[in-house]
């Protein structure tokens, strides 16, 4: 995933580098490294990320708040 994707995929998902790194269980520091393209996304967070967009693309809000609050 290259920086320009991970870009857009936390526009798609509306969320700040702080919830990915929630989300992903990285440090606070790490998504802000993702963006400016100083550190690769490794392909599982790459993967999960993808999931995500495609998630929230096809699911109701509140059904996508659902899924997203089992994973935190």
């Amino acid at each position: 995933m290259t920086r320009k994707e991970y870009q857009r995929a936390r526009d798609a998902l509306g969320w700040t580098h702080q919830q990915m790194a929630d989300i992903l269980g990285v440090s606070r520091r790490t998504p802000y490294r993702y963006q400016g393209g100083d550190v690769e996304v490794p392909e599982p967070s790459a993967r999960l990320i993808r999931l995500l967009v495609a998630m929230r693309k096809r699911l109701p809000e509140r059904k996508f708040e659902e899924v997203i609050g089992v994973l935190q």
